[in-house]
Parts: structure tokens; sequence; C-alpha cells
């Protein structure tokens, strides 16, 4: 066995779920993989040259690290692309490490100990032999309704296969070891509920497969898949489609030998014990490719958001460490959904899965009204939370998950200390982005086209820090044109008299300072400056809607205050749009616990003497 057997067992520290991705190979061409072109610009014979040597360092890695792989699965790409003698190495590898950590795993409660594969079937007669021996578990995809495996799941030349994928059904139904199939669901394969169910029927009765071994997956918008796909790519499934496609299910399945699997593991992947519901899923689950590169998982490979690191570069704590880091990025560029604060099923979803939300620029989980559909369906398994201990834990949540926020500052989690917030602090109205939406003024505030800073190649719309997606920052040296450009109106908003407003400029930098009545640390001013409305330039680059101002020479004046390595962040805003600001903290409770920061626009930048 290829694995590592230490004299005494590993003191492990922490345990996680590794896939490894032995080769991004695939022989099929589906309409809404998520993996783009990665699949056909994937180097098969390279990959199967590396392939166990890649696997066999990162577990001697992680066990010098005090990480132990609980569940070690080979994923694609397609596994089955490489030759046999590769795919019994790493069989023999995995089972060996099963083997090795025989006590630990059991003391963990967990029980594996044979290999794991992701198969499209395609090739699964060849290997069934070399599966059996090494009692292989077997996840299978298919598409369903069947008429549209011939459509969507093509080989690489366009071939309908579906004759050949019913006899592997066949073939596997008679497969003596573990084995499940699974779809993948978008809007097309949801506009004949019927025929999928009518297939699961022929699956289960005709070709023999207990279909109670049956999971769903939805498709999702991907940038890779429509970069490779074009017009070809296949719009996801709505939260109507889901839904509608859970009750035909429950009306065709409840009562019937399929009522278990329907119950129980049809839609497992949107329940509490499913990786997309992790409080931080960068904490525990990897993807490991054959060149060393580590992801967050199948849906954020070749994302570079979603990139951990390398095995062969970087330590593996701070691999695993940078995991946990994006992930928790991710979530915090979304935000803290109005409605996932007050919802009493926090604690199972946590708002969803962080690549989705990165691929549909949405902060709420993707499947949320067909969990709560599941949870009410089932509660005892997933109880709703009582309204004091829904309230305890989105306090928890957002102070971990989400520090920024201002209404998780010092949140305790011990009641007797804890902060005690309204309880209609998370009701929609109550949002910011609801109180934006009702109030003309605060669309001026928090407008993302009112400034716009023009550097020497680029122009650089200014968004308030607390709702832009994800945090940007610059490089600027002495002599860099630095221009602010603003819109003609925004001076007008919340003004009596033009005249009398400014353009309010504030100039922070990273460096820490306490003061104030509540003690918090901020970061420290370095200037503010005003200049009156009527002394500013018509824009030479937008035109008669906008004017500007050249801040370059205010920048090399302060100069001296920048230090290296130390981030600068300047905030724009007017007068009477900052006295609005102020005025609107007093009137409302709600908008001032979310805008304790400043909600001002802002540009961040290094500034290298």
């Amino acid at each position: 066995m290829n694995a590592p057997t230490p004299a005494e067992p590993a003191p492990f520290a922490r345990s996680i779920h590794l896939l490894y991705v032995p080769t991004l190979c695939c022989n099929l061409s589906c309409s809404y993989c998520y993996l783009g072109k990665q699949t056909t610009e994937a180097a098969l014979k390279l990959d199967a040259q590396r392939a166990v040597g890649t696997l066999r360092h990162t577990l001697n890695a992680l066990q010098d690290a005090g990480v132990l792989a609980f569940n070690v699965s080979l994923h694609g790409g397609e596994v089955t692309t490489l030759p046999a003698p590769v795919l019994d190495e790493l069989f023999g590898m995995i089972r060996g490490h099963y083997l090795a950590n025989f006590d630990a795993l059991n003391a963990l409660g967990h029980k594996k100990s044979a290999p794991h594969i992701k198969t499209n079937l395609f090739k699964f007669a060849p290997f069934y032999e070399l599966f059996d021996r090494h009692k292989v578990s077997i996840s299978a995809s298919i598409d369903l309704p069947l008429k549209l495996h011939a459509r969507h799941r093509t080989t690489r030349g366009g071939t309908d296969w579906l004759p050949r994928t019913l006899e592997n059904i066949r073939l596997l139904a008679r497969y003596p070891h573990a084995k499940k199939i699974s779809a993948t669901l978008s809007a097309e394969h949801l506009s004949d509920v019927p025929a999928l169910i009518d297939d699961i029927w022929f699956i289960h009765r005709e070709l023999g497969f207990d279909m109670n071994q049956f999971n769903l997956m939805f498709a999702f918008g991907s940038e890779l898949n429509r970069a490779a796909k074009g017009d070809g790519a296949l719009e996801p499934a709505s939260a109507a489609q889901q839904m509608q496609l859970y009750e035909a299910l429950k009306a065709a399945f409840t009562g019937t030998e399929l009522e278990e699997g329907l119950r129980r593991n049809w839609f497992d992947e949107f329940k509490p014990t499913y990786c997309t519901n992790a409080f931080n899923c960068g904490e525990r689950f990897y993807l490991l490719q054959s060149d060393g590169s580590v992801y967050s998982c199948v849906r954020g490979q070749g994302i570079e958001a979603f990139r951990y690191g390398n095995v062969f570069e970087d330590p593996m704590l701070d691999i695993l460490d940078n995991g946990a880091r994006k992930i928790r990025l991710i979530h915090q560029q979304h935000g803290f959904d109005g409605a996932c604060q007050s919802c009493s099923h926090l604690s199972a979803c946590h708002t969803g899965c962080p690549v989705v939300k990165y691929q549909n620029q949405n902060g709420r989980s993707y499947t949320c009204g067909l969990q709560k559909a599941i949870y009410a369906d089932n509660p005892k398994s997933y109880p709703a939370e009582r309204p004091t201990v829904q309230r305890d834990y989105a306090v928890r949540y957002a102070q971990d998950m989400h520090p920024s926020l201002a209404f998780a500052n010092n949140a305790q989690p011990d009641t007797t200390k804890r902060l005690l917030l309204p309880n209609d602090l998370g009701e929609e109205k109550n949002t910011l982005q609801a109180m934006i939406a009702a109030d003309t003024t605060l669309q001026s505030l928090f407008s993302d086209s009112a400034f716009i800073v023009e550097l020497t190649d680029e122009q650089l719309p200014l968004r308030s820090q607390l709702l832009k997606p994800r945090r940007t920052q610059h490089t600027l040296v002495p002599g860099d044109p630095v221009l602010l450009h603003l819109r003609q109106d925004v001076l007008q908003a919340n003004c009596p008299e033009l005249i009398r407003n400014t353009l309010y400029l504030q100039l922070l930098r990273d460096t820490p300072v306490v003061y104030g009545d509540e003690q918090r640390t901020k970061q420290e001013h370095i200037f503010t400056y005003q200049l009156y409305a009527n002394c500013l330039q018509p824009s030479e680059r937008f035109g008669a809607d906008y004017l500007q101002v050249d801040l370059s020479d205010l920048l090399t004046l302060h100069q001296r205050h920048f230090r290296r390595g130390v981030i600068n962040n300047l905030f724009v805003t007017t007068l009477f749009l900052r006295e609005y600001h102020y005025q609107k903290q007093k009137n409302n409770a709600f908008y001032h616990v979310q805008t304790a920061n400043l909600p001002f626009q802002n540009f961040e930048f290094h500034y290298l003497p």
C-alpha cells in the first residue's frame, strides 16, 4: 500500500475532506459544465505521469502537519480517462491511507475503507474489474430526463451515447459495492418534470438500479461555462422551478418504495450535513489537482478567488489557513443578507455556498426556498431555532464571519455579557439596502456613479465601502495624475444653497488608533479637505454633467505622511450629504448601527515615495 506508515499513531490536530482531481481531462462535453475549457486543455499524459506522486506527497505533507484526510475522493474532469495502472496505484494508496489511520478515523466516527470516484460511466465497463477489486464506491452522473442525455451529455465529437449509458447503468445495478447516481438539472431539464419522474421509475424498475441511491444537483451560472459554451450554456433553474420539482417528486413518490430515497438522499446536497452548509467550508473542504494546486472544491476549480496555494510551493498549514481566509472574504464581500440575519435556520444553512454566491453575485443561498421547504417537511430533523436562540446565533455568526459589521463588534457568546440588539434589526425594511431604496438623498449619498477617480490609464467609479462587492487597492507614485470627477447633481442633494456646498474629502491611513467615547480601534486621520462648489472645474472627460478637481498636488503635499506597506483610504462626499448622514444616524437607529463605519465612497491606495 503506498500510504504513510508511521511507527506510532500520528497526533492529528484537525481533519479535512480531500477531493483529488488526478486529471482535468474529460471525454464528454456537457452543456452545463462549470469547468469551461479546462477539460479540453488538460494534458492527460502529463497528469498520468504525476498523479500518483502528487497524492503521495500531499498525504505525507498533511500527516507531517498533523492533519488527517478523513475522506479522499477522486473527481475530475473524468477520472477514467487515466490509464488503468495509474488508477490501480491511486486506489491502493487511498486504501492504504485508510488502513494506516484506521484508529484515528474510527475515533472521529469515519468508517471509510475504500476509494470513491465520481464518473460519467463512459468507460465503466472496461474498468469494472479494477473497481470491484478495490471495492471502489461509485457516484455516476447522468442527465434526467434521459432524452436530454443525448443532447447535453455528448462525447467530444458531439456523439449521442445514451444506449451505452443505459447498458452501463444495468451493469452498475449489479455492481456489488457502494454506488449511487446523480443528475445535474438546469431550467431545460425541469421543463418536463413528468418525463423526469418517468425516467426515475424506468431506471429503478427496468434497469434494476435502486433509485433510493440517487441525488439531485442544480446547475448554476458559471463564467467559465459561459466562456466555453457561449449560446450553448444552459440557464440555471429558477427558485420557482426548484420548488415545483420538489413538490412534484413528493406527490409522485410519497408512499412508494422510493419514498426513503426522496426523504433521505435525493436532496442531500441542500441539507445541513453537506459542505455548502458549512459555517466556513474553507476550514474543512479542499480540492487538490495533479499539478499541486489546491482549490476550494469542484465548483471553485480554475477560479483565482478560490485558489488556496500549491502543495509543492507552500507550507500545508498556510494553504489550509488561506482557504478559511478566502472563503470568509467571499462571504464578507456579499454581505449578511437581511433575511438570513432573522432566519430561524441560519445555524443549518450558514447563508449557502460561497462559490455560487461569487458566480451569482448574491449573498443568499441559491436554493433558499427549497431548503426551507425541506426543513418544514422534516421539523424534528431540522427544527427551527427559538427567537432568542436565533438572535444569539446571528450575533455569533456575524462576529465570526462578518466582523466588520458594526452590530457584531464586541458581541459575546456568553449570554450574561452578550450584545443586545433590537428584535427587528434583521427585518428586510431595516436593512441598509432597503433604507437607501426608500430615501432619495441616501441614494445620492451611496450612488456608485457620483464620483469617478481617473488615473493615468483607467477610470474608477467609486462605491461605498459598505456596499462594494470586493475591496480593490491601487498603487501610486509621485507625479501620477489623479483626477476626481463628480456628478453635478450630487452637489444639489440636501443642499439649500449650492454656493455653500463643498466637495468633502477625508484621508485616512491604516495605522490603527483608539479614541472616542466607545474607544474603538479606527484608521488614523491624515487630513480633511473641502473645496467649494464654485471652485470646481468642468470635467474634461465626462462632459457637462460632471465637474472635476485635480488631486495630484494635494496627495503630493501630504506624501511624507504615507508609509510603505500601509494602505491609505480616501473618502469622498459633499458637505451637505455628510451632514445628512449624521442626521440620519441621529434619527434612525437601524441606519446608525449599520453605518458606524464611514459609509462614503472611497479609494484605497498604496503610495510609493
